[in-house]
Formats: structure tokens, C-alpha cells, sequence
């Protein structure tokens, strides 16, 4: 299920819980995005994946260096 996106709520129409929770202004315009929890992905998370698949396609740190023209530290 793709994520939806509410525009122009006005800070005064969310939930009072969300607002007291991380200081909403009620006169201020937010953007929600509502998501399932199942899609949400940290950053880690997503980097981590990246590097198990190009480690499974033989990426290697000399590899990557060779590409990027430069030393890596610790990325794969």
C-alpha cells in the first residue's frame, strides 16, 4: 500500500497529542505522511542492504575505490 500524503493541515487541526508531543504551532502549515509501519526503512537499514547486494555481485572495497577514483574508508 503506497503512503499518503495529507498537504496544507494546519497545526490547530492535528491531534493534540501529536502536538504537544513535538511542539506543534497551531497557526503554521505541516506536511503528514501517513505510512505503513512495514514500509518505513531507516537509513541503516537501507544502507545495509545496498551493501549486501553488491557484495553478492562481487563488489569489493578496491573495486569501489578503482570506481570512485579515490581511498574508502570501511564501507563495504
Amino acid at each position: 500500500m503506497p503512503s499518503t500524503i495529507i498537504e496544507d493541515v494546519k497545526g490547530s487541526e492535528l491531534p493534540r497529542a501529536w502536538a504537544n508531543k513535538i511542539g506543534i504551532a497551531p497557526e503554521r502549515t505541516y506536511r503528514v505522511i501517513i505510512q505503513p509501519q512495514e514500509e518505513y526503512q531507516s537509513l541503516r537499514e537501507i544502507m545495509t542492504r545496498i551493501s549486501r547486494n553488491v557484495k553478492s555481485r562481487g563488489m569489493t572495497p578496491e573495486i569501489l575505490e578503482d570506481v570512485l577514483g579515490e581511498k574508502i574508508k570501511h564501507i563495504l
